[in-house]
């Protein structure tokens, strides 16, 4: 029959059976080790956010959601395959050993929303590049971080932009012209 230790030992946390007496340098590493544990399983699980991770009822806007688009260069880019509601962010991590890894992050614009390839930003549809000239926008991402000097876009981008652009066609066609209006003459002063 065992003995049951009824006294506390202060080096000795046990209540109880004398066979399963824990010392407290025991107990500190223990903790510690499962404290390290955690860290490294909740890291490890939120370390990467997967292409195509989008909020729930996505596809109650977009429909069933093609999962097509692969990143080849940094920058932003409109879904064309997803009628342009969902893009993509990609960037070129290189990791301390040398190696290199192309990350993708998807996005959905909001509702009655599309990506404007031309601005990247969501807008109207009526005011964004056409989701099927998209494609013919993606040269932009090269500006981006070219320097204080290089203008995002320049006045070729803008009239390329302007000409598919279903809002700004017919802005482009009409300009009234400010007319200059007579002043009337001064009121004299009265003191």
């Amino acid at each position: 029959m065992s003995s049951i230790l009824i006294s506390f030992d202060p080096e000795i946390h046990s209540f109880g059976d004398s066979r399963y007496a824990v010392s407290s340098t025991e107990m500190k590493i223990s903790i510690v080790l499962v404290l390290c544990g955690l860290t490294l399983a909740l890291a490890a699980s939120r370390s990467k956010r997967a292409a195509y991770d989008l909020p729930d009822g996505a596809e109650l806007l977009v429909g069933g959601v093609r999962t097509t688009f692969v990143c080849s260069t940094d920058g932003y880019y409109a879904d064309i395959d997803n009628n342009c509601q969902i893009f993509h962010v990609c960037h070129t991590v290189v990791h301390p050993d040398g190696t290199s890894e192309m990350l993708q992050w998807s996005f959905l614009c909001g509702n009655q929303t599309v990506f404007n390839q031309f601005s990247f930003t969501c807008a109207y549809p009526e005011d964004s590049v056409p989701c099927g000239s998209a494609r013919d926008f993606f040269y932009l991402n090269a500006n981006i971080g070219a320097g204080p000097n290089v203008p995002f876009h320049n006045e070729q981008d803008v009239a390329r932009a302007a000409a598919v652009t279903p809002g700004r066609a017919a802005q482009a066609i009409f300009r009234p012209v400010a007319q200059p209006q007579a002043r009337p003459p001064p009121r004299p002063f009265r003191g």
